[in-house]
This record gives structure tokens, sequence and C-alpha cells, in this order.
């Protein structure tokens, strides 16, 4: 019989007694082979019925499970994923995150349209009223797979500035396709991106 970890069911409790009743479930899914999602699935529906903007993202660190809770990067997604955050139990041998942590440099693909980030670079122009930075983002290729080229690109800005540095810092982007004759001489790499907000905007 499973105890509950809560005394109360507010959703947040509701949230995590899932966890706690399939952790081990989830610990044997996340060292599988990813043959069954069944358990994963069922984490992603029970993050859905807490806040339907929610995703979870699972991994391993030094044999640790690691879940990143995200809003994907939706800004309504920011207070229930810290709330969300701020209630989570103790659980052994795993690490809770908020938001998609900043990485000097990761590869990713998406629906299979794959490139590197420095297939990206990036025009600026500081909002210092806004605390913000309008961006102009050149994608090699773009115009092959544009829709997917950019969803890429926005997952390039979650996991190298950081998901919260893209929700809260990032105005508006504008997404330009650059092919080899057109030469960006202003342009800076994701990375840059990251310590100029750093540097300009806190």
């Amino acid at each position: 019989m499973f105890l509950s970890f809560f005394n109360t069911s507010s959703k947040e409790e509701k949230f995590w007694n899932w966890v706690l009743k399939n952790k081990t479930k989830l610990e044997s899914f996340i060292h599988s082979d990813f043959e069954d999602y069944t358990v994963y699935n069922g984490l992603s529906n029970a993050l859905k019925k807490y806040n339907p903007l929610l995703f979870p993202e699972m991994t391993l660190s030094e044999n640790k499970v690691v879940l990143i809770i995200t809003p994907d990067g939706m800004k309504d997604g920011v207070l229930p994923t810290q709330k969300l955050y701020d209630s989570k139990p103790n659980l052994d041998n795993w690490i809770v995150k908020k938001f998609r942590h900043p990485n000097d440099e990761i590869g990713l693909n998406f629906d299979g349209v794959e490139y590197p980030s420095s297939d990206i670079t990036i025009r600026t122009q500081l909002n210092e009223e806004k605390e913000k930075v309008d961006l102009e983002v050149y994608i090699k290729n773009m115009n092959s797979y544009p829709n997917k080229s950019k969803t890429l690109a926005f997952l390039y800005l979650d996991h190298i500035l950081g998901e919260f540095n893209t929700i809260t810092k990032v105005g508006s982007i504008d997404f330009k396709h650059w092919n080899d004759e057109l030469r960006i001489d202003d342009g800076i790499s994701i990375l840059e991106l990251r310590k100029l907000i750093e540097k300009e905007l806190y």
C-alpha cells in the first residue's frame, strides 16, 4: 500500500505523490533501452494535469536521475514551474531542476533536422527600457526545413542561454535564412549572447 508523502492534496502534492509512487519505474525507464515509454508518458500526463504548459525531461548524470521541469519556452509556464519546483520532496538519488539550464555547448536535433549551434549567428539590439534584447537569428540553410529549423534554434537558445534567460531576457526574434553569400560581420554566437545578457541585463 502506498502511503502519501503529503497530508493534503494540492495540485503540486498530487503530482509529487505520483512521482513518489512511480519512482522505481521511472528509474528503470531512464536506465533502459527506451523501448517502453509507458511510465514516461504517465509522468507527462501527470505533469499536464498539474499545468498543460509544462513538460518533463529526464536524463542521467553520474548515475543520478535528473528530472527537468520545463515550460518549453512559454512565459505563462514560469510561475507554475517555480511553484512545483519549490514544493518538491526529497527524492533519493535524484536531481530535480527547474527550466533547461545553460550549457556552453550542446548538440541537438529536432524531428530529423540536425545542425550545430555554429550554424546560427545572431544580431542583437538592446532594449534597456524593457530590459530585453531583440534578436535577428540567422540559420544556415533554414529554407530547407524552415519550421523545424526555427524550432531547433529555439531549443539551442533554451539550452545555451538557459530557458529562464530566453523567456525573461529575450524580446522579439526574427528568423532569417543564412546563405553562403551573406556575410554577417556583426553576428555573435548564442554563447556570446548569453555573456551579453549576463553583462548588460543583470
